[in-house]
């Protein structure tokens, strides 16, 4: 008798972490705002850390978002259930950043000298694990007036590169 497993090959921590380091350093690695292309946060002060809401428990009608998103452009080998999953991000792992300093958000305040509270959703990967979705919510320092909803599709070759971002909130 011949058993044939079959093993797919699930990315591991590192490159999960190599995933939120692409992430971050696209949206908030750059010397100016404009270079981030976000465009809306008050240069005039100086910021240096970024808070990190460090668990990946979305709100419902984030959720809705992403389910809308995949089904409306026909992502089928994405499962709205990885978003679903509670992932808490180590700061100490996340070594490639280094515009600003993670700061592990403790409580609702969001102000200064912080340029703002991200939080970053579980992965999602597709089935053949070569493409991913990660979604972020970010909210501006201060009163949390301003803000964004970004979802950001990667694709990996040798390694793991942002290949599309969508814009699906902004406040």
């Amino acid at each position: 008798m011949i058993i044939v497993l079959g093993c797919k090959s699930e990315p591991n921590e590192i490159e999960q972490y190599q995933i939120v380091n692409e992430v971050l350093n696209h949206s908030f690695g750059h010397t100016t705002d404009d270079e981030n292309g976000l465009g809306w946060i008050d240069l005039s002060k100086t910021y240096d850390s970024l808070l990190l809401l460090n668990h990946t428990r979305l709100r419902e009608s984030d959720i809705q978002s992403l389910n809308d998103y995949i089904t409306y452009h026909n992502l089928t080998d994405f499962s709205i259930k990885d978003f679903q999953t509670y992932k808490e991000w180590d700061i100490e792992r996340i070594s490639d950043f280094n515009r600003y300093e993670l700061v592990v958000m403790t409580d609702q305040s969001v102000s200064s000298p912080y340029i703002g509270m991200v939080q970053i959703s579980a992965i999602g990967f597709n089935s053949k694990f070569n493409e991913a979705i990660v979604y972020t919510s970010f909210l501006c320092a201060g009163n949390g007036d301003c803000g964004a909803d970004i979802l950001y599709h990667l694709k990996k070759n040798d390694k793991w590169k942002i290949v599309k971002v969508e814009t699906l909130s902004v406040s």
